[in-house]
């Protein structure tokens, strides 16, 4: 469509992709990495949200079990302190970094993008130190965006949550991957 609104445009093609095509299509051309880049966005999405499904079930699971961090909880007959409960969370955080990090991973070589820039070593290197610091930016992001503009924790853990996904598909799609 020429002259027409871009942003229909995509909308239309992403659309078009999944209601116009019957599920093995859509399947087999995921498989194959054959879609236009607005549904490849999409279903690297997915594969995000599946990514925080297992993220934060594996802090939670950790914080209430394994490694206590949650108020209340007690720890050798006392109550947790919020220095302790500080600690576990960052150590529970950090191992569902790792595991998710290798989650997403294989999530993303099976749905989303094609393997083959880089010796399959390297490019899970390169696709960890992405992930890690996108991790690490979105942790200062956000405290920023409270501290400097007053903006609402939710707005700062949304916007976080944006930028680093964008971050990370376009150095994926550019760098890590062949697209």
């Amino acid at each position: 469509m020429q002259g027409g609104d871009p942003m229909v445009d995509l909308v239309s093609q992403l659309l078009a992709f999944f209601f116009k095509q019957s599920p093995s299509v859509i399947w087999r051309r995921i498989r194959e990495r054959d879609m236009p880049w607005i549904v490849q966005l999409a279903v690297y999405g997915f594969c995000g949200v599946l990514a925080t499904v297992v993220a934060v079930t594996q802090i939670v699971i950790l914080s209430k079990t394994v490694i206590p961090a949650y108020e209340g909880m007690m720890v050798d007959g006392a109550a947790i302190s919020d220095d302790l409960r500080a600690k576990n969370l960052l150590i529970n955080n950090t191992i569902s970094f790792l595991t998710t990090n290798v989650f997403v991973y294989f999530m993303n070589v099976m749905l989303v993008f094609k393997r083959g820039r880089h010796h399959p070593w390297m490019e899970f290197l390169y696709f960890t130190v992405i992930n890690g610091l996108s991790f690490g930016l979105s942790q200062v992001a956000g405290p920023w965006l409270v501290h400097q503009f007053g903006v609402g924790t939710n707005v700062a853990i949304a916007t976080n949550t944006v930028f680093a996904a964008l971050i990370n598909f376009v150095a994926r799609k550019f760098f890590v991957f062949k697209g």
